[in-house]
């Protein structure tokens, strides 16, 4: 094995951008916070606080950012519309339209979806749209449960819909959540080896979301600049 020096080239994504603002903005107001400096194997500076707005801002990057299969590398450029099809059947997601809401051990994410099944608001045969709700339970700050979180079967919506695409709605909004959580932790500082700290546990109340970023574990390092 052989070590070059300095850090790791790794690859920066519209989610990490936001996440790195939100953290200097963060730095900013409450220094004590979030620690400068890299944190050793296993350690923690401590929960990073996302307030509601923010979540909606980081989670919305996450969704458009996945909608555009990794090829769009500013956030400007990231697609605010997203069709799925499978067979003949199409479902379209509009990004513009997706909120987002945190309550007490809760969160919630609002899909706006349209296909020809759904009624039209003006009247119309055809083309509609309706929201889909993805609702996660997680754990709380009385109730820590690290990264495990459950949902119902189905999100809640038009039974056209989440009969058919339940599921892939559900696990679209999962994976938004993780990769907002590990942009987070990624921004938040790097291990003494220099790679970005991991997100292992993740919190909701009211106030919004806390993200508890570590330093991995001497069994599972990752060295700067490490190659085989």
């Amino acid at each position: 094995m052989t070590e070059a020096a300095g850090p790791a080239p790794y690859a920066v994504s519209p989610v990490d951008e936001r996440c790195a603002a939100m953290l200097k903005a963060l730095r900013a107001r409450c220094p004590h916070l979030v620690l400068d400096g890299p944190v050793a194997p296993g350690g923690t500076p401590g929960p990073i606080p996302v307030p509601p707005d923010g979540v909606q801002s980081v989670l919305v990057t996450a969704l458009r950012q996945n909608a555009a299969g990794g090829t769009v590398t500013t956030g400007d450029a990231l697609p605010q519309l997203l069709l799925w099809t499978s067979g003949p059947d199409r479902l379209l997601l509009d990004l513009t339209g997706v909120r987002v809401e945190v309550g007490e051990g809760q969160l919630l994410v609002h899909l706006l979806v349209i296909c020809d099944q759904l009624t039209d608001p003006a009247g119309g045969q055809g083309g509609g749209e309706q929201v889909v709700t993805v609702r996660f339970v997680l754990g709380s700050p009385k109730r820590p449960a690290g990264l495990l979180a459950a949902t119902p079967r189905l999100p809640e919506g038009p039974p056209v819909v989440v009969e058919r695409w339940g599921e892939a709605l559900t696990a679209y909004a999962w994976q938004a959540v993780l990769d907002a959580s590990a942009g987070l932790a990624a921004a938040t500082g790097r291990d003494t080896d220099g790679a970005p700290l991991v997100p292992t546990a993740l919190t909701a109340s009211a106030d919004g979301l806390e993200v508890l970023p570590q330093a991995r574990h001497p069994m599972d390092r990752r060295r700067a600049g490490a190659s085989t």
